[in-house]
């Protein structure tokens, strides 16, 4: 049985390209050999890469070249914004300006963009087209209302990271960039969501919910309010409808699976009840499943509070 030639650890721990094996003295048939793995045309790594678009994204970067940059869905990823699952992840996006010509190869999609029309920035040592002109981008494959999920999320920032929640765009920015965007695809749909999203929101679910009080033509309600319970404590509730002292707390997989997360959440309820307010537990039927019920039933608790 032939002797397996070790690859210099060099290469063992990044994806690398043919010409840098060559440097390192790697043949082309060693690249061939079972313990391989090609994410990419053109690209080798000796271990497997993992399918999150972070990852990929990563092992690409030997084939990116100077002036190409991480796009659309990719880029959205890339910031971990709140995506529907029927968006590709699996094909990256990479954008170009005209008249440079797209990448053209498996597992990519290449799009041309025009002269300064996308601002870029590095965001975990990856080159991306920066928040607000990725929001624009998306807005030619997502729907309004999770366009407006992501612009929500791009103004709040990520909750996950931390108390300290740094947004990844203002709102000028939003504004500057779809008046840029004016002729591209989804301009019109941008233009509708760009009044509607909203800042402190803390996760795709409460973006959702909010727009379908909207469409059913009830008051939009506050975000993360400031609310007073016992012992001088200031709760933020996800949504309240101040008027009638209901609030809307949006409950989803890890409220139910995660003992302590399910403790702090009863306890929380026990102070806002306590304090007069209504409590409404909200679960992903709510919202994905059965809207027309859960507004029916939400009607009818404003109805019965005057």
């Amino acid at each position: 049985m032939p002797k397996v030639v070790p690859i210099p650890g060099h290469l063992r721990a990044t994806s690398f390209t043919l010409e840098t094996a060559h440097a390192f003295g790697v043949t082309s048939g060693r690249l061939r050999g079972p313990d391989i793995a090609h994410p990419f045309h053109g690209v080798n790594a000796v271990h497997q890469i993992a399918d999150d678009v972070e990852s990929l994204a990563r092992a690409y970067m030997p084939r990116l070249a100077v002036g190409q940059y991480f796009s659309h869905v990719t880029a959205a990823r890339i910031l971990e914004a709140p995506l529907p699952q029927s968006c590709d992840t699996r094909t990256l996006d990479i954008t170009v300006a005209w008249p440079r010509t797209p990448p053209r190869t498996r597992n990519v999609r290449g799009h041309s963009s025009r002269p300064g029309l996308v601002s870029t920035t590095i965001h975990h040592g990856l080159p991306i087209v920066a928040a607000a002109d990725t929001w624009c981008q998306l807005a030619s494959v997502l729907t309004r209302e999770d366009l407006v999920a992501v612009g929500d999320y791009l103004l709040s920032g990520n909750v996950w990271h931390g108390n300290a929640r740094a947004p990844f765009a203002t709102i000028d920015d939003m504004v500057a960039s779809v008046q840029r965007h004016a002729r591209s695809r989804g301009a019109t749909r941008a233009r509708w969501a760009l009044p509607l999203i909203r800042t402190k929101v803390d996760a795709r679910p409460e973006s959702l919910l909010r727009l379908l009080f909207r469409s059913a033509g009830l008051p939009e309600p506050l975000i993360g309010d400031p609310t007073p319970v016992a012992g001088g404590l200031i709760l933020h509730p996800d949504l309240k409808l101040e008027r009638w002292r209901v609030v809307f707390e949006y409950e989803g997989e890890l409220h139910f699976t995660d003992p302590r997360r399910a403790k702090l959440d009863i306890n929380r309820r026990r102070m806002l009840e306590a304090a007069g307010w209504m409590v409404i537990r909200v679960t992903s039927d709510d919202v994905f499943v059965h809207p027309d019920r859960f507004i029916r039933e939400v009607r009818a608790i404003l109805a019965s509070r005057g």
